[in-house]
This record gives structure tokens, sequence and C-alpha cells, in this order.
């Protein structure tokens, strides 16, 4: 599906901002929320992405994740009676506003609901391999998903060392460490 710039959905048609320009404050908002290891594949007229490392600390534990935000296509219309006659083409302008709308709002929203911004960019976390990022794998399985029954984790009570199995309300001594524990 297209989405072109005279669409009433489309609210940043009207930004006479260069293409570079937005460049630049996605970078600056990266910046800000501290953001780094941060590649451009600027390639404008053809496409645009921003790679980016993500760390932070989520349950202890130290993430490190790249994330991938592909620039959308949002496309002008063909106009053949207009003189010169155009082309349906991509307009760069305000395609790269509403990526830097789109980044922004993410880090915004991450920092205001205090998650973390490995959880705001989930869908667009990167393979190892960098070929497929994380809603690749994820939404063709997502039937998968739902079809799973959903049961409790099991809970530890406090200062008796013991795990409640609660499927089965099984109780077992442990030695080492309880379960998601290192």
């Amino acid at each position: 599906m297209k989405i072109y710039s005279d669409d009433p959905l489309v609210h940043y048609a009207t930004t006479e901002l260069s293409p570079e320009r937005t460049k630049a404050q996605i970078d600056g908002i990266l910046a800000e929320y501290q953001v780094k290891d941060v590649m451009w594949h600027y390639d404008i007229p053809r496409e645009a992405y921003v790679v980016f490392k993500i760390e932070e600390t989520i349950d202890g534990r130290p993430v490190k994740v790249g994330v991938k935000v592909v620039c959308p296509a949002i496309w002008d219309r063909e106009r053949p009676r207009a003189r010169p006659p155009r082309l349906e083409e991509i307009n760069w302008k305000v395609s790269i506003r509403a990526m830097y709308w789109f980044i922004k709002t993410h880090l915004e929203t991450a920092y205001a609901m205090q998650s973390g911004k490995a959880v705001a960019f989930l869908p667009f976390i990167q393979s190892s391999n960098h070929e497929k990022t994380l809603k690749d794998y994820i939404l063709p399985r997502l039937s998968e998903y739902t079809a799973l029954e959903a049961k409790p984790t099991p809970t530890v009570q406090a200062g008796n060392n013991k795990i409640i199995d609660v499927d089965n309300v099984k109780e077992a001594e442990y030695t080492e460490s309880p379960p998601g524990g290192n």
C-alpha cells in the first residue's frame, strides 16, 4: 500500500525543512537520549535508514542491541497534466520528517513511561546477521503465541528456599539461585 503526501492522515506534508536538516535533528534527538553508535545509510533518492545501538540495564541485566529504523516512503502523486508533467516519486522532505517524529515519539514515550528504549524499539531490533529485525521473526509466528496456554510463573517463598510449582502444587528444595536468577 502506498501512502501519499496528500493523505489527510499525513500531517507533515507542509514541511519546508530539507531532508538533511531533519536528519541532523534525528542525530540531535538520539544524542539527547544518550543513544550511541549511530550509523546512517542515506542514499536519497533510493532509500534511507538509521541503525543505532541501545545499551541499558533491564531487570538487572545489561542489554546491548542494534536497532534499525527504515525511513517510510511517502509518495507524491503523478501529475500528468502539470507543466512540466510530474511522475510519481517519493517526497523525501515528508518521509524523513515522519521518521523523525517516529524516533522522537518512541524515545520520549520510553522516558515518560519509565520503560527501556529497547522495549520502545522492540520490533526494530536487528538479528545478529543484520538482515532481519525481530518483527520479521515474530509476525509470521504470532498465531502460535496466541495459542500458548498462559501459565503463572513459579514463585519463591521468602525465607525458606522453596520453589512452589503452581500447576501441580509441588515443593522442591533448591540449592542454587531461583529460576530467572543469575
